[in-house]
């Protein structure tokens, strides 16, 4: 659990969070938790530019490499990736979590302060089970391994042994022997590679357990820290899913629907082949550990050092944390299955509820397709009845159980504008795909019809056994009534989702909506076919007449937050730093003209802007980092309310805008196609190299290419305009994207 980095000297102690804070977080109010966030003053690892990182681990010149140009680029690597990960929008600091971190990892070192001192410990919103240390003494935890922790015991073995690890500079002397590798056939230098990696977890294990014994915990809890690693990817908590989850007064599935599969077993052994592997197998590390305890006298029995409630009340806050990261990710069933767990400790939260709306709409913009966020080979035990249910039923009867779920929730909060926000989005999609029709639906409940089907049945039966009389009605309404007690009492029990909205298709407004959205989709569809029916050339016409007719009206909002805008700069070798960085600015300046002469305000946020800014600054930048990973991984690029709506609301009502653009621009110019390449690109101002091996990338195309990728999102409402162009200017410069961008800051004018 490590990974490459240094250790620089002059970053001063993590800060130490007072004990009223603790106090404060016992008052959070979980029913409507909001996602954790940074808070303090921003420490010295996110302030300190990477360069000056450098420069003063260079000044220490306590590194083992022959020359100054081999440490540089070690640290320029290392403090680079580091760097990354601090600004992706997932490391928060200062918060609960990473206080109480930081004071279980004290207690362990009480009696070492000097290399205390030189950790630093943060949180990572991610729903790995992980910890990992790095060179420049900074220790990471996961919310993911906090949410399946048992005890404080557990969490004291984890951050010991990754103590171990920075003590002995295993991540340093790994990235050493990675390079005496050389040209070791790949196969044989995973294997050694593998092999020196578990020698180093085997030897941290063994450290850890001298600290862990001294601070009195107990060996059940020690034991237990591997169990939680081997059963990780099941979700935090096992609960027999019911059947009748889903049912309302107006929805009823049958419970065979959900119970015809069985459960998947848990399959997960202790003794798996760990050839390969950067650790060594459950079994050999349980071994060990047992081995080393039996070295040990005086075992302690404590669970806990620190207050209990509190353990548990900062697991509840990763749990809660899990679902929003599950929903980030498109794990839409995950969520479902891990808001069902917590609604036996919090029913009828606000917060799950938000959840539960917005794994169903991330499920339909991505079209049920479960397969593509999540692993079925990891699904197993009690959450596999759900999986099995959702992965098996149509996309008709999802999107039904959708909507129902989603008019619920808008009836159940009518001041919360966020449900109706919600409504609306989901009606979209909801119209606009065409496996769902109104015609398809029944005007009353599954109860009613299974209830009329016996009534009619019961009536035919009776009835048939009554002589016919002759001479009452006519051959055609006696037709017409055998065929209507013959069609109710062939009732279906399995088609539940046509009796699911009764009471939606009679709502009178919402018919309304539904034939509005109708009519502007079949609008457009219109439109776009009488478009592609005419030539090239008229189609280019046209296009051009369109946006000179916009580009004279008034855009109904003046300014914009432009986020983190990037280039990418793709060759056969790498680009110079200098020219990246001058790019980058070209890029940014290019950006700003645009919009200024189309009447626009453009407000760049990057990740330069708010270096040495406060906490709040780093809080609203991450927030946008998140939504737009949201779009882009739960909701297919389509449009999406955020995770954090509360919150990012805040932050763009402040900036005096909801309006949000995501742009970059790729360029890549390859004389020919080596399959061998280096693709340099900046991200947020950051040279980023990727080195491609063994095969082409897709993006890899003979000859120059410029592509523009672009985005404008309403933040209040998550409705969205997309802008993607590929393959202009075949013979142009990384530079000859301004026109586009003038195009662009025209069209949105109609948002």
């Amino acid at each position: 659990m490590n990974q490459l980095y240094s250790v620089p000297k002059f970053i001063p102690v993590i800060f130490l969070i007072s004990l009223g804070s603790f106090f404060s977080f016992s008052q959070r109010d979980f029913n409507n938790y909001q996602t954790l966030l940074s808070k303090g003053t921003m420490p010295a690892d996110f302030s300190t530019p990477v360069s000056e990182k450098v420069a003063n681990d260079l000044k220490a010149n306590k590194l083992p490499f022959k020359t100054k140009l081999e440490a540089q680029n070690y640290l320029k690597e290392i403090h680079q990736r580091l760097d990354n990960l601090l600004y992706s929008g997932s490391v928060i600091y200062g918060d609960e979590i990473s206080a109480y971190v930081q004071q279980v990892a004290s207690n362990l070192l009480k009696d070492d302060p000097e290399l205390l001192k030189e950790l630093r410990f943060y949180t990572i919103k991610s729903n790995e089970t992980n910890a990992f240390s790095t060179s420049p003494g900074v220790i990471f935890v996961t919310t993911g391994l906090i949410a399946q922790l048992s005890s404080e015991a557990q969490l004291a073995f984890v951050l010991s042994h990754e103590i171990a690890h920075y003590e002995k500079k295993h991540v340093h002397e790994e990235y050493i022997n990675s390079k005496k590798m050389g040209e070791i056939k790949r196969r044989e230098q995973i294997l050694k590679l593998s092999q020196f990696s578990k020698e180093k977890e085997l030897e941290a294990d063994e450290i850890a357990l001298k600290r862990y014994h001294k601070m009195g915990y107990s060996t059940k809890e020690l034991i237990g820290t591997f169990d939680v690693l081997m059963y990780s990817y099941l979700p935090f908590d096992e609960l027999p899913f019911p059947a009748d989850y889903f049912n309302t007064e107006n929805m009823y599935i049958p419970k065979k629907n959900i119970l015809d599969r069985p459960i998947r077993p848990i399959t997960a052994e202790e003794d798996y082949n760990d050839t390969y592997n950067s650790h060594p197998n459950i079994k050999k590390r349980k071994d060990a550990i047992q081995k080393s305890i039996s070295g040990f006298t005086n075992w302690g029995d404590a669970s806990f050092i620190q207050d209990e409630n509190l353990f548990f009340e900062l697991r509840t806050l990763c749990r809660l944390e899990s679902i929003r990261l599950d929903v980030i990710e498109g794990n839409g069933f995950g969520a479902i299955y891990s808001i069902f767990l917590m609604e036996q400790q919090f029913p009828d939260s606000p917060y799950l509820n938000k959840m539960k709306a917005l794994s169903w709409l991330s499920l339909q913009q991505r079209e049920f397709k479960l397969e593509e966020r999540s692993s079925e080979n990891k699904i197993e035990g009690e959450s596999s009845l759900l999986h099995a249910f959702m992965k098996k039923s149509s996309f008709f009867e999802l999107a039904t159980i959708g909507m129902r779920i989603i008019y619920d929730l808008r009836a159940q909060y009518p001041e919360e504008p966020f449900f109706e926000d919600a409504y609306k989005n989901y009606l979209d999609g909801f119209v606009q795909n065409t496996s769902v029709s109104l015609a398809a639906y029944q005007p009353y409940t599954y109860q009613q019809a299974s209830q009329n089907a016996l009534d009619k049945l019961n009536d035919t039966t009776s009835l048939a056994k009554k002589e016919p009389n002759l001479t009452e009605g006519s051959k055609y309404s006696r037709i017409k009534e055998k065929r209507s007690g013959s069609q109710t009492a062939a009732f279906d029990s399995t088609e539940f989702a046509r009796y699911a909205i009764p009471d939606i298709i009679k709502d009178s407004s919402f018919l309304r909506e539904f034939k509005a959205v109708k009519a502007h989709k079949d609008s457009v569809k219109e439109a776009s076919d009488l478009f592609y029916s005419l030539s090239k050339r008229d189609q280019a016409k046209l296009w051009k007449e369109h946006i000179a007719k916009i580009s004279k009206e008034e855009a109904s909002f003046k300014k914009i937050l432009i986020v983190e805008p990037s280039i990418f700069l793709t060759s056969k070798t790498p680009t110079p730093e200098w020219q990246l960085t001058a790019a980058e600015k070209i890029h940014r300046k290019t950006i700003a003209t645009n919009a200024t002469n189309q009447g626009f305000e453009a407000v760049i946020i990057t990740q330069d802007s708010i270096v040495k800014r406060s906490t709040d600054d780093f809080n609203e930048y991450v927030t946008y980092i998140t939504y737009w990973e949201q779009i882009n991984n739960a909701n297919n690029g389509n449009d999406c309310l955020s995770i954090d709506y509360e919150i990012l609301n805040k932050y763009t009502q402040a900036r005096g805008t909801s309006q949000l653009l995501f742009t970059f621009v790729d360029y890549s110019y390859f004389p020919d196609l080596n399959p061998a390449a280096i693709v340099c690109g900046t991200l947020a101002g950051i040279t980023i190299p990727y080195i491609y091996f063994y095969y082409i990338p897709h993006e890899m195309k003979l000859g120059k290419h410029l592509n523009l990728y672009s985005m404008l999102i309403d933040s209040k409402n998550g409705k969205t305009y997309s802008y993607v162009l590929k393959d202009l200017h075949k013979n142009g410069t990384s530079e000859s994207y301004s026109p586009y961008y003038a195009d662009l800051f025209k069209l949105i004018k109609q948002f």
